[in-house]
């Protein structure tokens, strides 16, 4: 045993099993992308965290109640002043289950990778089960009814492992674009409750995983695939008629587009047009939402996709493609719509108020994804 500048301990003893990619006891791992590109990142340790340098096998011991920088050093991954090879892994000993970075909780094992850019990604490998207590409490609220956090944990769940491809570097990132997770900072004892009394449930429309996309407030009626993104329906997701939401707040907005923010939108997109005479809707899906809007210039008129128009002027504050009016006023004009989300799969509102119906989770979800069986992942 050696010192290394007095910030690891080198051990000659191996590092823990660590269960590889793919299944631990029969429960599917899953790699979690927790940041990429970074400069640097800060670790505290409160206990005993071990460095293991996947590459020649060492495993160093960090010290207790102490602060380390790591960054990408020559090549390798600078823990402290000490350098090692690229990759390494973030280990917590025996009987302690989290590790601190960034003001973040992690309990899986952490890798951290350089890239050819001098920087890093950040990359956690741990059960799905476990992931699924850092999605749940950020996805849905955890004050919500239990049965309305049981469908979104078998939703969360059965979206996940749609993703987990071991020939990838990572399986999912922890941001919006797919499912936010951000550790276990947030876990308690009911989002526990949903994710283990629902243990490896899925759901599946003959035989493969249901791609389960959920939102936040559908506004009346789910969408289908084919109308948020052009992806071919399958039966869960062609969309349903959904009367639970509509106590929710967020069922109902209002939005003010300035007639000058539209001209600018549509002269991005190649119109020479000098002034702005009119906007309607062209085009709806079966579920009332806007697949297209007309512009009426000086110069003719101009077709714009209403999912490009909601990302211009931002999805907070363009709720969703559920427009049902669009009134001219003083300087530009007045939409008002439904919803809040793509539309597509479960409406988190509306499970949150059929559960307080008395609703059970199955029921729930096959409301939402009617067709699809509720089955475990084996």
């Amino acid at each position: 045993m050696k010192r290394l500048l007095a910030l690891l301990l080198l051990l000659s003893c191996p590092a823990p099993a660590r269960a590889a990619d793919g299944k631990n006891d029969g429960i599917p791992r899953i790699r979690v992308a927790i940041s990429r590109g970074l400069p640097a990142i800060n670790l505290k340790t409160s206990s005993r965290v071990y460095v293991l340098d996947v590459k020649t096998d060492q495993k160093y011991l960090l010290l207790e109640n102490s602060a380390y920088e790591i960054r990408p050093g020559n090549g390798g991954i600078l823990v402290g002043s000490q350098e090692l090879s690229s990759p390494i892994k973030l280990l917590a000993a025996d009987g302690h289950e989290r590790i601190r970075l960034g003001g973040n909780l992690y309990k899986g094992d952490i890798l951290l990778k350089a890239t050819p850019e001098g920087r890093m990604d950040i990359i956690e490998y741990l059960t799905i089960e476990d992931y699924l207590y850092g999605v749940l409490p950020v996805e849905m609220s955890p004050d919500w009814p239990l049965e309305a956090l049981k469908a979104q944990a078998v939703a969360s769940r059965t979206y996940a492992m749609r993703f987990i491809n071991p020939s990838k570097d990572y399986d999912v990132t922890n941001g919006v674009e797919m499912q936010v997770y951000n550790g276990t900072n947030k876990v308690n004892a009911r989002i526990i409750d949903a994710v283990n009394s629902t243990r490896g449930e899925v759901l599946r429309y003959k035989g493969k995983l249901v791609m389960a996309f959920f939102h936040a407030c559908c506004g009346g009626h789910t969408a289908s695939s084919k109308s948020a993104w052009g992806e071919d329906i399958l039966k869960p997701l062609y969309g349903v008629q959904d009367p639970f939401c509509k106590p929710s707040r967020h069922s109902r907005w209002e939005l003010y587009v300035s007639s000058a923010d539209l001209l600018r939108f549509i002269q991005a997109q190649g119109s020479t047009a000098l002034k702005v005479k009119g906007l309607k809707i062209k085009g709806k899906d079966r579920s009332g939402r806007a697949t297209s809007f007309t512009v009426t210039t000086d110069s003719g008129s101009r077709t714009i996709k209403a999912t490009d128009m909601r990302k211009r002027f931002g999805n907070f504050e363009f709720r969703s493609t559920y427009i049902t009016r669009v009134s001219p006023v003083k300087g530009g004009y007045e939409l008002a719509g439904r919803g809040w989300g793509h539309g597509v799969g479960m409406c988190q509102e509306g499970a949150k108020y059929m559960a307080y119906k008395g609703r059970p989770y199955k029921r729930i979800l096959r409301h939402y994804y009617p067709g699809a069986a509720i089955v475990d992942y084996e």
